[in-house]
């Protein structure tokens, strides 16, 4: 059972990554490459463990974490810093295992599936966030009612 939500979660993942990869600026493709990267890293790396610490994991993570924080100080978009900082929670994750015992380390990966589909949340936030950005660029020119025809206007009232 727990292979079937892994394969869901990863399916979900590499489809959010498709979009921003297909429809996103040079920031959201630089970001859907660190993550493609990292999850490819994550899997060559997982065994790579001392006393409980996943520490392969944690620094393909932490490597994740900085690389997502400064795609996020250039691109300005929200999603990436959102991934960052989930990110960031899971590298601290890592830790857990080395204050407690064994349970701990189940509930680790718990954890960082739950992590991972916080992050596939923001993937499909952040394909929103390139097609509102788009839409927000054409200022009225696509179609929409916003656009004022440059007149003046009284302002709304509350009444």
């Amino acid at each position: 059972m727990m292979d079937l939500v892994q394969l869901a979660l990863l399916f979900l993942g590499f489809a959010g990554l498709g979009l921003l990869l297909w429809r996103g600026g040079p920031g959201d493709r630089a970001a859907a490459a660190v993550m493609l990267m990292t999850v490819a890293a994550s899997y060559a790396v997982e065994d790579l463990t001392w006393n409980g610490l996943y520490f392969g994991l944690m620094l393909v993570d932490s490597l994740a974490f900085v690389a997502l924080w400064l795609i996020a100080e250039r691109a300005g978009r929200w999603w990436i810093v959102l991934a960052s900082a989930f990110q960031l929670v899971g590298v601290l994750a890592y830790c857990a295992p080395l204050l407690s015992s064994e349970p701990l380390a189940w509930a680790l990966f718990t954890l960082i599936w739950g992590l991972w589909l916080l992050i596939v949340l923001t993937l499909f936030f952040g394909v929103w966030e390139v097609e509102a950005d788009r839409r927000y660029a054409l200022g009225g020119r696509d179609g929409s009612t916003l656009d004022d025809g440059g007149r003046a206007r009284a302002a709304p009232s509350m009444e």
